[in-house]
């Protein structure tokens, strides 16, 4: 590295905006629960290791250091996980995050032809702080309206998604936002009843004491009048899952017969939780 300038506070902001994008666009893909304070705290590990890194000239050690990092930087932003499902979070991780490098690099390319070149070692060599800073401003402007586009085109699609749901039980009722699923496809075996899924502190207000004691148990070893379990399936593999069925659902003003399933561990992507299509016709 004889010759090289290396800002360590910029490769350290640089690198802790992307690893907290990547950190984030994983959780939203695989629905995980997450907490903004674990993902910073994680990506400030990503940062601190990128400026370390520039230290390690072995390039098998290299390897391993940042498979480590990349999965100790996963263990720390989603600690719930376990097993497979970790696993796939980390290489998910891994994957976007060698995606968005690339992209970086694409864009470091084009923005710097638009600035001017430098002679180093007789080859021409672009020069990304040359660039004006009108043109900054200009991207800028249009990366900011391209984001502002997108995000209302995935807000009229989810709200053409959305449902609202009444679920009625011992203690009260609450109402849910749910989106509507035509994948989830999930059925009580004893009922044949299709599944709403939500968070447990969603319909705490539903169910009494002793249902919502045994709904909170991990191991399912408490038992409750009303307590289903339900046998479900994903690409994370097969677990049971507790839910309970509700005296009442009803689903844009219309009765249904369903059971509900609470989970703690699924972030519902700003909803309260996901309803089968088949429960909104």
């Amino acid at each position: 590295m004889d010759g090289v300038i290396v800002y360590g506070d910029v490769l350290f902001l640089i690198n802790f905006s992307m690893d907290f994008l990547v950190l984030f666009c994983t959780a939203k893909i695989l629905h995980i629960k997450h907490k903004p304070f674990l993902l910073i705290l994680s990506s400030v590990l990503g940062g601190v290791y990128a400026v370390a890194a520039l230290f390690i000239e072995n390039s098998v050690i290299s390897i391993i250091c940042n498979t480590a990092c990349a999965a100790l930087m996963c263990f720390i932003a989603y600690p719930r996980l376990r097993g497979f499902a970790f696993l796939k979070c980390a290489a998910l991780f891994f994957g976007l995050s060698l995606l968005s490098g690339g992209g970086i690099t694409a864009a470091y390319v084009l923005l710097s032809k638009l600035g001017r070149g430098i002679s180093v070692n007789s080859a021409a060599a672009p020069i990304l702080s040359d660039i004006p800073l009108g043109t900054f401003c200009v991207l800028g402007l249009l990366s900011a309206a391209a984001s502002y586009i997108t995000g209302k085109i995935f807000n009229r699609q989810s709200a053409k998604k959305e449902v609202s749901v009444i679920i009625v039980g011992k203690r009260g009722q609450a109402t849910l936002r749910c989106l509507s699923d035509s994948g989830s496809l999930l059925r009580e075996p004893v009922s044949g009843s299709p599944v709403i899924i939500t968070s447990l502190e969603c319909v705490r207000c539903c169910v009494d004491d002793e249902l919502y004691e045994a709904l909170s148990c991990t191991d399912m070893s408490k038992a409750a009048d009303g307590l289903r379990i339900i046998p479900s399936s994903s690409v994370g593999g097969g677990k049971l899952l507790c839910g309970f069925l509700p005296e009442r659902v009803s689903v844009k003003g219309c009765d249904r017969r369903a059971v509900v399933a609470v989970v703690s561990d699924t972030d519902f992507g700003g909803f309260d939780g996901i309803i089968p299509a088949s429960l909104c016709g």
